[in-house]
């Protein structure tokens, strides 16, 4: 929210990353030394690897126009309770939207002091 109203602003969902189908034994090297790429991402000794589905779902998602526009029914200052998870049943305050990781900053209190969380939006519901 500016002072002229509400803002759209669009963000990467993946800032810094390049999803990348090849064959690692023959094109890793290749890969790893084009233009603008730091590494490919590992864990330890594994590659990471994303199975097909999870990129259709990705893109069918974004559609053709590669946006995804968020409810952003949340604002911030609003109560919301949490409905998942550990703290389940708390309620807490939005402090911060964080549309690119579809998820809140809240606050709330446990055990007798303020604690600030990042959770997702779909683990609250407006109190």
């Amino acid at each position: 929210m500016t002072q002229r109203g509400p803002v759209w602003f669009v963000e990467a969902m993946f800032p810094g990353y390049l999803f990348a189908k090849f064959i690692y034994s023959t094109q890793h090297r290749a890969v790893e030394n084009s233009h603008g790429i730091r590494g490919i991402v590992h864990f330890g000794n594994g590659l990471a690897t994303l199975p097909d589905n999870v990129v259709t779902a990705l893109q069918s998602r974004v559609g053709p126009e590669e946006l995804v526009t968020l409810d952003c029914s949340i604002k911030v200052g609003q109560s919301v309770e949490i409905v998942d998870g550990a703290f389940q049943g708390l309620q807490a305050v939005v402090t911060h939207l964080l549309p690119a990781k579809d998820r809140i900053r809240v606050l709330f209190d446990f055990l007798g002091r303020s604690v600030a969380m990042e959770v997702s939006t779909a683990k609250v519901l407006a109190a």
